[in-house]
């Protein structure tokens, strides 16, 4: 017995040696992550630092430096790209915010996306250095606004107390622009805020124009205007003088255009009387030619041709664009969100008239 134990301690003795000559990096070492200080590290299966990538068994991807090792977080170039890794080492995807900006990296790869990014139905602007775009930004020969949450704005557009329009294309449109049949002007003016929607009189140096001051639209036919008529042509043009709608005459004043009412005025020499309605009083001296009713303003009748006494037609065809103006429906809202279309909230323009001017020469506001 005393032999057995003398042997069996010898054995046991002989083990433990030839275990403290094995190295720590070997199989015999633990595998997976193991942590140095503030660093972590991964091991693979020989008990080798591992480098490069890697992706553990839940399919999360992790970056360990290509000389130490050591695992990446926050931001790190590999071959040319951006990546961006989580506090705990795995890579991001999708939507990430850092120092304030948004960032976004591809599903699949986790790849850094720059420049135009469509997500559903959405379309988002990645600036050159990954950030997200808000806000007016100038490209592509024209300029875009991206609201706080980075959409790019479509069609209707409110900024600060002023509406603009965008087209399909997201590019900011200027001048005359149609929409759903009603017309509306969008300021091509670089004196002024360059897109916005314009409301109250405007005048091209030829015609004036009046656009509502609730939605923007521009007014054709009557249109009453701080307590007085005036009469607008199919191509928004305010008309002057002498007008005949479905056989009745009024009678708009030549320099501010007003419908003369309740009045008797001299006109080239000659009395004529016109009711509360606007109508010219038939009996009245110097009766123009043609038959007379008694249709009201804003009770245009088939709108027939408006041939002044005098012979000068005042009928235009065509709005500002040249076709026809129908009814007038504001676009729906690019979005869910409340107040989304133009009208309720602008001001008028201000007194006056707006004059037109062309050019496209400044950014927005």
């Amino acid at each position: 017995m005393r032999y057995g134990k003398k042997t069996a301690a010898l054995l046991l003795a002989g083990l433990v040696g030839t275990a403290a000559l094995i190295p720590a990096n070997t199989a015999w070492a633990a595998t997976g992550w193991v942590q140095e200080g503030s660093h972590w590290k991964y091991l693979d299966g020989d008990g080798s630092v591992h480098k490069g990538w890697v992706k553990t068994s839940d399919g999360t991807f992790y970056y360990l430096d290509l000389t130490t090792g050591i695992m990446a977080t926050g931001w790190k170039q590999i071959n040319g790209n951006w990546y961006y890794f989580h506090s705990n080492g795995s890579m991001a995807t999708k939507w990430i915010k850092d120092g304030g900006k948004y960032y976004y990296l591809m599903d699949d790869t986790g790849v850094l996306v720059k420049g135009w990014l469509k997500i559903g139905s959405s379309y988002y602007y990645m600036k050159g250095d990954g950030a997200m775009a808000t806000g007016w930004r100038e490209m592509d020969n024209g300029w875009f606004y991206f609201k706080e949450d980075g959409t790019c704005t479509l069609g209707w557009g409110k900024v600060g107390n002023d509406w603009f329009y965008f087209g399909s294309d997201g590019k900011m449109v200027t001048g005359w622009k149609q929409i759903d049949n009603a017309y509306y002007y969008l300021n091509a003016d670089s004196k002024s805020v360059l897109g916005k929607m314009m409301t109250g009189w405007l005048s091209d140096g030829t015609n004036k124009y009046y656009m509502d001051t609730s939605n923007g639209k521009m007014a054709h036919g009557w249109k009453q205007i701080e307590g007085s008529y005036y009469y607008f042509s199919d191509s928004g043009h305010m008309t002057t003088g002498w007008i005949q709608l479905s056989g009745v005459y009024y009678y708009l004043d030549p320099s501010t255009g007003k419908m003369a009412a309740n009045t008797t005025l001299t006109i080239d020499g000659k009395s004529y009387s016109f009711g509360s309605n606007g109508a010219y009083q038939n009996g009245s001296s110097g009766t123009p030619a043609g038959t007379t009713g008694s249709n009201a303003p804003g009770d245009t009748g088939s709108n027939s041709n408006t041939t002044a006494p005098g012979g000068t037609s005042t009928t235009n065809s065509g709005g500002p664009g040249g076709s026809s103006t129908g009814a007038n429906n504001l676009s729906s809202p690019p979005t869910s969100q409340t107040n989304d279309t133009p009208g309720g909230t602008s001001n008028p323009s201000g007194s006056g008239t707006y004059q037109l001017a062309p050019g496209l020469t400044n950014g927005p506001g």
